[in-house]
């Protein structure tokens, strides 16, 4: 696990609920230590049990977080976008 990704998912703990923003940031950065970790796991396992399957499931559990945190974000800013004031931004020619 990159040591980068950890120092950035722990230097942004205390500000993942300021915004939409920084809870993306930091549910970037969780799912990167995520990342790092299930490749160091499935790494190990495919080399102790001389299998595939280890990387098929750990890269499944993967892809099943990101699609998650996707979700999340999106489902956070749409919150975010309905909440706040629009102004209406004028056009060439308004």
């Amino acid at each position: 696990m990159s040591t980068a990704s950890q120092v950035c998912f722990g230097l942004l703990m205390k500000h993942r609920g300021e915004d939409v923003n920084m809870r993306s940031v930091w549910l970037c950065s969780r799912n990167d230590v995520i990342g790092n970790t299930g490749v160091i796991i499935s790494g190990a396992l495919v080399i102790w049990l001389d299998s595939y399957w280890p990387d098929l499931i750990v890269a499944s559990l993967v892809a099943v977080v990101f699609l998650h945190t996707a979700y999340e974000v999106l489902r956070d800013a749409g919150r975010s976008w309905r909440n706040e004031p629009h102004t209406h931004v004028g056009r060439c020619g308004d």
